[in-house]
């Protein structure tokens, strides 16, 4: 009985080290590099005529799923000294998107076939979204997690901002607002890495594709069911004619009932004053 306890206490120690080896933060290595870029007072460096800071948290990177890796396994060439100017050049599409491919093959593959991809690397200056616009650098989250699943929608409307409003009129965004995290949101629809516009057969949301994309959250769905409106804005004839037509019916309809009913309501109201209906001593 008492080596079982031993042996059982021993494996708590075992796997109490694993956790907090696993939750430590960075390895010796990002540590050297911590030590210039983990103080705030570093400054910035101009990126496309935008000022990013320098400055890496090392508790918010130790705790990332890449917070065991050594910072150029991103950072390709860098050393852990003053950075001279070959290191620097074109550090950050190597850092964002070629280095994510070394580790990440079959996402890099399907990203590189893309609509983003086709425009992030064939595109010089595009401002297609590279891995890390999507994924974060260095607090890289499980794409599973339920934290990041909440971020898709703020994470795409960064440039799609319209379909972000059009989304939230849908059921699935209502769902989601409300706090569904079952319900489609942007990737479940469009795909994650290999997305691709509408007028590609190969599309999610192509005519051919379309039905079998329902059919992951809507077992049975048909052609009629997949043929629902999506991302229309029902306040523009430009979205879609007929929409805007019922919707501008319909708000002018209710216009015309609350003002009818607001003018009957105040000449009756009059009428009652004027007659004396409200006067207790004309009873």
């Amino acid at each position: 009985m008492t080596a079982l306890a031993a042996l059982a206490a021993f494996g708590l120690l075992a796997l109490s080290g694993l956790a907090a080896a696993q939750t430590v933060g960075p390895n010796a290595e990002a540590e050297k590099c911590l030590s210039c870029h983990g103080d705030q007072s570093l400054g910035t460096i101009d990126v496309g005529g935008v000022q990013k800071t320098l400055f890496v948290d090392a508790t918010v990177y130790g705790t990332s799923l890449h917070g065991l890796l050594d910072c150029t396994s991103c950072h390709l060439g860098f050393k852990p000294r003053r950075h001279v100017a070959a290191e620097s050049a074109n550090w950050l599409e190597t850092a964002k998107l070629t280095a994510c491919g070394n580790c990440h093959a079959d996402q890099f593959a399907m990203y590189s076939g893309s609509f983003h991809g086709h425009l992030a690397l064939g595109q010089t200056g595009s401002n297609a979204p590279l891995c890390a616009d999507c994924h974060l650098a260095h607090n890289v989250v499980d794409v599973h997690s339920t934290a990041f699943r909440r971020s898709i929608l703020d994470l795409c409307g960064r440039c799609h901002g319209g379909r972000s409003s059009t989304y939230l009129d849908s059921y699935h965004g209502k769902a989601a607002l409300l706090g569904d995290n079952a319900t489609a949101v942007c990737t479940d629809c469009h795909g994650a890495h290999r997305i691709l516009p509408a007028s590609d057969p190969a599309s999610t949301i192509s005519k051919q594709s379309i039905v079998q994309t329902c059919a992951k959250c809507h077992p049975g769905a048909n052609r009629n069911f997949a043929g629902f409106l999506v991302h229309v804005d029902p306040r523009s004839p430009h979205s879609n004619f007929w929409v805007w037509l019922f919707y501008a019916f319909y708000i002018t309809l209710i216009v015309c009932i609350f003002t009818f009913g607001g003018v009957h309501t105040a000449l009756y109201i009059y009428r009652g004053f004027k007659d004396g209906l409200y006067n207790r001593r004309g009873h």
